[in-house]
C-alpha cells in the first residue's frame, strides 16, 4: 500500500468512525441532561420539599473520561430522617445510552439512563436484554421502595 492510499485508508477510517465528534459538547449536554434529571426530580418531590419531608441537597464531583477529559458534573442527594438516598452521574460514555447516574440507598442500588431526546429511564434487567423503565412519578417511587430500608 502506497503512502497515499495509506493517507486515504484512514482518513476514510475517520469519516465512518465519527472522528470529528465534539467531545466539549457532548460533555455540555451531559452535565445539562443530569440538571434536566435533577429538575424532574425536585418536581415529583416539589410538594414534600415545601413541608420539609424531604430534603435535597447537592454536591459536586469530578469525573475523568476518555475523549471528553475531566469535569464537574452535580451529585444530588436525598433525605428523609436518618435515611439518604444519592443520584450519583457516572459519565457520557456509556454503551446502550447516552449516559448513566446511580441511584444508591442503604438497601441497594438502581441505574437510571438517559436516551435520545432527553428521556430518563430507569434499568429493569440488564440480561438477557436490556429492559429500561420511563422515569415517572411511579417508577421512581419502585425504584426507591428497592434500595430504601422498608
Amino acid at each position: 500500500m502506497t503512502k497515499n492510499k495509506l493517507d486515504d485508508f484512514f482518513k476514510e477510517k475517520k469519516i465512518k468512525t465519527g472522528g470529528d465528534i465534539d467531545w466539549i459538547k457532548k460533555r455540555d449536554e451531559w452535565i445539562n441532561d443530569v440538571e434536566i434529571l435533577y429538575g424532574k426530580i425536585e418536581k415529583y418531590l416539589k410538594n414534600l420539599r415545601k413541608d420539609e419531608t424531604v430534603t435535597l441537597s447537592r454536591s459536586f464531583k469530578t469525573i475523568f473520561e476518555e475523549y471528553i477529559g475531566e469535569y464537574e458534573i452535580a451529585e444530588l442527594a436525598l433525605q428523609v430522617g436518618d435515611e439518604k438516598v444519592a443520584f450519583i452521574p457516572k459519565g457520557r460514555n456509556i454503551v446502550g445510552a447516552s449516559g448513566r447516574v446511580d441511584l444508591i440507598g442503604e438497601m441497594g442500588q438502581k441505574t437510571l439512563v438517559v436516551q435520545p431526546k432527553n428521556r430518563w429511564g430507569i434499568v429493569a434487567t440488564r440480561t438477557p436484554t436490556l429492559k429500561v423503565i420511563p422515569l415517572d412519578e411511579n417508577s421512581l417511587l419502585d425504584a426507591l421502595k428497592e434500595i430504601m430500608r422498608p
